[in-house]
């Protein structure tokens, strides 16, 4: 039972992090993506490291939504205003998702750019 509630909560965490803008983005480039993927017909070694790279940068996205609703909690609780630490901490969550998205732009660029050459 403990481990079918620790899986509703772990989708619940996926439920909620679609509503964010930049999450829906991303599903929506992870699509594209997949899309182009079968249009190719890309298989084997190719399609696990784009799979991962894609589930990598929505993962990421997921971690900097729970790092910017808990750095908003803790604002809000104690009345900080405006505080440069609050500020860096989200700065860096948002810096491990663009990392991660460059790595995944820099794999797509490998599986798909000379798919696309003559």
């Amino acid at each position: 039972m403990r481990l079918a509630r620790s899986f509703g909560c772990a989708f619940r965490g996926v439920w909620l992090a679609r509503t964010g803008a930049n999450m829906r983005i991303h599903v929506v480039a992870a699509g594209v993506v997949l899309a182009l993927l079968c249009g190719y017909g890309v298989t084997g070694a190719h399609l696990a490291v784009v799979i991962t790279s894609v589930a990598l940068v929505l993962s990421a996205e997921t971690m900097n939504t729970a790092v910017e609703r808990l750095c908003d909690l803790v604002v809000e609780s104690h009345s900080l205003g405006h505080d440069a630490r609050v500020r860096d901490i989200k700065d860096l969550a948002a810096g491990a998702v663009l990392i991660s998205a460059a790595g995944a732009a820099a794999t797509g660029a490998v599986v798909f750019v000379p798919l696309l050459l003559p």
